[in-house]
């Protein structure tokens, strides 16, 4: 069993000596928490807070996020390159805190795949193997002095096998083991397909190729738990839609628990199972990628998921089921008055996504706008669109993003009104941005 199970997990830097900082992470506790003074500790800079996660076995979690909101930090405390500051961390039913990387059945990929220059692409993806792999079984090391001792012979194997590595294939001394790690890896270019490359040098391969080197490298280990840290920043966009239907193939083919870090909210709506969501160094929400589309639990997810971003507006609720706008206002559907009765006439905040935004009619119910700019990509067009406050003479103005079909010529300048899909309508409390749902 590969569940991972992160409790409570904390990770913190301390300011150097004169240097006084202070961590966007720092900022003061929401209603309901405790400080927990050895793991919050004045002039600290907190990069992680409170992480409370439970990857199931043979999951595909995704953690997404903007730069610096700790995501590969926290992948680096998982894998044992970094040290925590609080907390626990379990993979299956082994506490790994203390362990170090190499005792935690982990196989990590990175950013810059950190394939080895002067090894061919065999000896890349055999490298750990070579070190783990024993024929027969682990090996336990007895009397290094008795000439019968397994650790004897398998240091004489290992003499054989490198000296005569290079020599012609007749003549080289194949151990089992050997034979083992070529089955090994010969099996896992087959599933990659890159056996006719096993021979070249990494500088010899395109950026996919060396991708998946280094994939197969991880993946030839048969580790417990697979880590990714933005594996396809570095393709070009063609190479990355591709490498990413092949990552999620080769996932649900193995069922090897995986964690897969990126900043991309489109590999990681389109790649895991569940995503979880950080900002600020902590987690936001964990929900399946429909779920965080369709109900976002505060603003910042409701912005950071979906493209383009969710649209913002200031509106007042009127119970029992009316919403005002400087420029229009609409009933809503009966679902919102229980929700929203304490809100009566006080300030919301109403999201609502591009596509649910259309062209329509001058009405008191919509929103006139007036184009700013068009972007056509064949098939969408997307419009940035403005709404003047009256009395401003243009000085405050809200902006929106709109979805149209591709069909719809548009001009920038062009006066348009706006109707709002009052199903697909979000709200959202000013003071605590969470989200408000409809009973």
């Amino acid at each position: 069993m590969s569940q991972v199970v992160l409790e409570n997990v904390y990770k913190s830097f301390s300011p150097r000596k004169g240097e006084g900082v202070t961590s966007q992470t720092q900022s003061p506790l929401t209603s309901g928490e405790k400080t927990d003074a050895a793991q919050e500790r004045a002039g600290s800079v907190n990069v992680l807070r409170r992480i409370n996660l439970t990857i199931a076995d043979g999951e595909f979690m995704v953690l997404v996020g903007p730069s610096g909101c700790g995501k590969s930090t926290l992948l680096r405390l998982i894998a044992g390159l970094e040290v925590m500051t609080g907390g626990n961390i379990w993979i299956g039913d082994r506490l790994i805190n203390d362990l170090p990387p190499k005792e935690r059945d982990i196989a990590m990929v990175f950013q810059n795949y950190a394939l080895y220059p002067h090894m061919t692409v065999y000896d890349n993806i055999a490298f750990g193997l070579r070190r783990r792999f024993r024929a027969g079984g682990a090996i336990t090391p007895s009397s290094p002095s008795s000439p019968s001792s397994p650790y004897l012979r398998t240091w004489a194997e290992n003499l054989f096998v490198g000296a005569t590595r290079n020599l012609p294939k007749g003549l080289r001394y194949i151990s089992d083991k050997e034979r083992a790690v070529d089955v090994q890896v010969r099996s896992v270019a087959q599933l990659l397909q890159i056996e006719t490359l096993l021979n070249r040098l990494p500088k010899q391969l395109s950026g996919g190729q060396r991708q998946r080197v280094a994939l197969g490298r991880a993946i030839a280990r048969d580790p417990q738990v697979f880590l990714m840290d933005e594996p396809l920043s570095n393709l070009d966009a063609k190479l990355r839609a591709e490498t990413r239907a092949q990552i999620v193939k080769l996932q649900r083919q193995l069922g090897t628990t995986t964690i897969y870090v990126t900043h991309d909210q489109t590999e990681a709506m389109t790649m895991g199972d569940r995503i979880a969501i950080m900002s600020e160094g902590k987690i936001q929400q964990v929900a399946s990628p429909l779920e965080l589309y369709n109900r976002p639990a505060n603003l910042f997810v409701a912005e950071f998921i979906g493209s383009p971003p969710m649209n913002f507006i200031p509106v007042e609720f009127h119970a029992p089921q009316l919403i005002t706008h400087s420029h229009f206002r609409f009933t809503l559907p009966e679902v919102w008055g229980r929700a929203l009765q304490k809100y009566d006439r006080k300030a919301l905040i109403l999201g609502i996504r591009p596509e649910h935004l259309n062209l329509s009619m001058p009405a008191t119910k919509n929103l006139p706008v007036q184009v700013d700019l068009v972007e056509n990509l064949g098939n969408d067009s997307f419009l940035a669109v403005k709404i003047a406050e009256p009395g401003s003479q243009g000085a405050t103005t809200n902006y929106l993003q709109v979805r149209i079909p591709p069909d719809r010529f548009v001009q920038v300048g062009e006066q348009l009104w706006l109707s709002l899909t009052t199903e697909k309508i979000h709200f959202f409390d000013p003071e605590t941005e969470l989200a408000i749902f409809p009973l």
